[in-house]
């Protein structure tokens, strides 16, 4: 006998208000969002960041005390050949040795390799940055095409059962005598067009869904409509500004020249001598005969100075220097290139909001323009393939206007991410 168990009301209740509830769309910040914390190509550039920071307490380091202990212990035997009469005997030798060292002067060598690493340091935090703009673009994107291929599969659905509906009046039309095989042949053809067009638009729904799942981890089941523009620069020089003050790569290209520079001070450093206080602790036996026992300390100075390297010195010189000349100059490039994306950027950015207005006007008079004609073919006033030509037409306008929304959030956001915000 199988005993059945009543859900309790409330708890049935709850299941059923979460059934019938649909589930939350989800909208481009909470995309961005999560895309934030999915991609693996934020995690490695953090990863450098962290890396970057390590080698700033590392170079500091150069220039702090150290201790270094020691030590060496063995067994065997010893035979001092009857010196000072001692006779032959196992001995465990063993010695143990404690130096501390403090760096008095190294020519520039520590502050060099600190600033070295501090701007590698910036230029990982930029790059960070960089990877972050890249990542709420490329979501942007992905959010405006998966809105966008979708709407392209329902409008060419739509118009694939238009076309064949009038495919179908066609041919009624055909067999009563009423219309030539042209319009016929016509409408099949458009219906082909519709059809073909419908496939390509269900491929880069698949495609713009699977881009969009691997930035945000996130599967697009319900996206909100394309969001207002953020808030943009009211003029280019306000733009240009930002830009040259917060471009990422600029920053990185600037930081990089800062490396450079504090390369070549560490490479004339190399001329210079080093100089360290030193204090030493030893502890020896049975080293030299059976017995034997020596205890010591010492304190002082120590001083290297390379005075003959072979060319070293003086080719590390020469390569820091080419390599800080190339450095600025790719500074001055990256100002360029920052100078002309921007200026781009900032003019595609209006033009995707004029587009996007007169898209949306276009598709009203296009599906006015189809409403009206569709009325006057069913009365006589058009030929077929007026219709036919109308529907094809207010669908691309349609497609148009929904493209136009994407290209203008992505405009917007290609000329934040180049102002750094």
């Amino acid at each position: 006998m199988t005993l059945k168990r009543a859900i309790p009301f409330p708890l049935l209740a709850c299941l059923l208000a979460g059934a019938s509830l649909p589930a939350r769309a989800t909208t481009l910040q909470e995309a961005i969002a999560a895309a934030m914390s999915h991609a693996p190509e934020i995690e490695a550039a953090r990863a450098d960041t962290d890396a970057a920071d390590a080698r700033i307490r590392e170079a500091r380091g150069q220039g702090l005390p150290s201790a270094t202990l020691s030590g060496t212990i063995g067994h065997g035997r010893l035979d001092p050949q009857g010196f000072f009469g001692l006779p032959a005997a196992n001995v465990t030798p063993r010695a143990a040795q404690l130096t501390i060292e403090q760096p008095l002067f190294l020519g520039g060598r520590v502050s060099a390799g600190i600033a070295q690493a501090k701007a590698g340091s910036e230029a990982a935090r930029a790059g960070e940055t960089m990877t972050r703009s890249q990542i709420v673009v490329a979501t942007v994107q992905a959010y405006g095409n998966v809105l966008t291929t979708r709407r392209m599969v329902a409008l060419y659905g739509q118009m694939v059962a238009q076309m064949e509906e009038i495919e179908r009046q066609a041919r009624l039309r055909f067999k009563a005598g009423e219309s030539p095989s042209t319009d016929v042949a016509q409408a099949t053809a458009r219906l082909a067009e519709a059809q073909a067009a419908l496939e390509n638009a269900r491929g880069l729904a698949v495609s713009a869904d699977a881009r969009f799942t691997n930035l945000t981890g996130l599967a697009p089941r319900a996206l909100q409509p394309i969001p207002a523009s953020p808030a943009l620069p009211a003029s280019l020089d306000e733009a240009l500004d930002s830009a040259r003050a917060n471009n990422p790569a600029l920053a990185q290209a600037e930081a990089a020249l800062d490396a450079a520079q504090a390369g070549t001070r560490g490479a004339r450093a190399e001329r210079l001598p080093m100089i360290g206080a030193f204090a030493e602790g030893a502890s020896v036996r049975d080293q030299f005969f059976p017995d034997y026992r020596s205890d010591g300390a010492t304190i002082g100075v120590r001083a290297r100075w390379q005075i003959f390297a072979g060319g070293r010195v003086s080719a590390k010189i020469t390569e820091s220097d080419s390599a800080a000349r190339a450095a600025d100059a790719r500074v001055r490039a990256a100002r360029s290139a920052v100078d002309e994306q921007t200026i781009s950027a900032f003019s595609a950015a209006r033009a995707a909001s004029l587009v996007e207005a007169a898209a949306t006007a276009q598709a009203l008079a296009a599906a006015q323009a189809r409403d009206s004609v569709r009325h006057e073919v069913r009365v006589g006033m058009k030929p077929q393939l007026d219709l036919l030509d109308a529907e094809r037409e207010a669908t691309a306008a349609a497609v148009n206007e929904t493209r136009s929304q994407s290209d203008r959030i992505v405009a917007a956001y290609r000329l934040l991410a180049l102002m750094g915000r």
